[in-house]
């Protein structure tokens, strides 16, 4: 059975009413159709500026709140994969404008602090550590 195979007269109302549910109440299927459901009519609820607001804040909270090396690393390869062969150049642009915004030179350099599968290093280091 799937979300699809449901509708919501399947549910029998009343006695929701009279018992409080809880997420132990369900099997391990149910629960996981009821949370293909909620998915599934949540997303199709939103506009486009609330589907856009939400990808914002799940991928700010993805990619701001790693904890660790491999989840550091993680982000750090998104980011990449996304900026391309752009990367090295947007780290050069936001080390300048750090520059010209503290006077301090910045000491970032891409390849040698953080090493990839690339370069053949498997060396794996803090992106949040100077």
């Amino acid at each position: 059975m799937n979300i699809k195979d449901l509708s919501y007269k399947d549910i029998n109302r009343d006695d929701m009413a009279k018992k409080k549910i809880n997420y132990s109440d369900l099997s391990s299927k149910e629960l996981e159709i009821l949370k293909d459901m909620y998915i599934d009519l949540k997303v199709k609820s939103m506009n486009n500026n609330d589907l856009k607001d939400f990808a914002f804040d799940n991928i700010s909270l993805q990619i701001k709140n790693t904890i660790g090396n491999e989840e550091e690393l993680e982000a750090w390869q998104e980011m990449k994969d996304f900026f391309k062969d752009e990367f090295p150049n947007t780290i050069q642009d936001i080390q300048t404008k750090m520059r010209s915004n503290n006077g301090e030179p910045t000491n970032l350099d891409i390849e040698e602090k953080y090493p990839t599968e690339e370069n053949g290093q498997d060396k794996k280091l803090d992106m949040w550590e100077d």
